[in-house]
């Protein structure tokens, strides 16, 4: 009987001890180590999105909080945190998606919000012609003549509901201060119909080369326009009239580039094969460095036969 006590009461003091000791370590890994929680402000990803889809207006970030031993969750980054959504069998159209997180240490009690309301479309592509867009104010007695521009297309690619609404793609070109010809390198911007910059919709190339011809002391005065005739009529024709729509073209330029014009001719019109009268569209002979209001004419000639 004696012995038997011994040896129970040896076992009430080992649990004892050892409860005492749980009890101990719970205490100074409390005291020293406490549980803690942290907030995060985590960059929230696509994952799993079909190629030839895209969604709309994706929040870019999610508040991640996150609870554990303080030495654990004092360690967390927000580089080491991730957030996303997973697009796995999502369909066009306008649905809810959890949104889900990983920590490397300690564990996720919330993530704010965690529910989104998303619309995906499916990818739209277009080619559109740049069109250049003056800011700024150039230094006195300057303005810009020849401007030029490559590539001159680029392609824009986004939801085909957001590329229909669309209206154009445009460069800024800043010529403020400038008194000589210069070259840059622009961002090209896709603008809505209703004069909105879409900053959703990708432009590529993003940026173009631009090169800008300034002029100085331009002067601005209209000349005739004549017809440069080719060649000989038919035998047994003659011209009877020509009419010129319009008959004057504006130049604008540095003086001493107009100030010898007397006319502007437009291109060659060959006459050798002409039996009747004809309308057509020809370009003028613009001289280089010079702006002008019109770049073609319909020039009519209306034929007779020879006495």
């Amino acid at each position: 009987m004696g012995k038997n006590n011994g040896q129970g009461n040896s076992w009430t003091v080992r649990i004892m001890a050892l409860l005492v000791a749980c009890a101990l370590w719970l205490y100074v890994m409390n005291e020293q180590n406490p549980f803690t929680t942290r907030t995060f402000s985590v960059p929230l990803t696509k994952e799993n999105l079909a190629s030839d889809m895209v969604v709309h207006d994706l929040q870019e970030t999610v508040k991640i909080k996150v609870s554990g031993p303080r030495s654990q969750v004092s360690a967390i980054s927000e580089n080491s945190l991730k957030a996303y959504v997973d697009f796995s069998g999502a369909v066009k159209g306008l649905g809810t998606y959890n949104v889900l997180g990983k920590t490397p240490l300690g564990e996720i009690i919330e993530i704010s919000p965690n529910l989104l309301q998303l619309n995906l479309d499916t990818v739209g592509e277009r080619v559109l012609e740049i069109e250049p867009r003056i800011v700024g104010v150039p230094n006195s007695g300057v303005t810009v003549g020849k401007m030029n521009l490559s590539p001159m297309k680029v392609t824009i690619q986004g939801a085909s509901s957001r590329i229909a609404e669309v209206g154009k793609v445009v460069v800024l070109v800043d010529i403020s201060n400038k008194d000589k010809n210069f070259e840059d390198d622009a961002a090209v911007v896709a603008v809505s119909k209703d004069a909105r910059e879409m900053y959703d919709i990708k432009v590529e190339p993003s940026k173009v080369h631009v090169s800008v011809e300034v002029l100085k002391q331009l002067a601005t005065k209209s000349f005739p326009i004549s017809v440069d005739l080719s060649g000989n009529l038919p035998t047994g024709f003659k011209v009877d009239k020509i009419i010129v729509t319009p008959d004057a073209v504006k130049l604008t330029a540095e003086p001493q580039l107009i100030s010898n014009l007397k006319e502007i001719k437009t291109a060659p019109v060959v006459l050798d094969k002409l039996t009747g009268d004809v309308e057509l569209k020809m370009p003028l002979n613009i001289p280089d460095k010079v702006l002008a209001d019109a770049h073609n004419v319909m020039v009519e000639i209306k034929l007779k036969k020879a006495e």
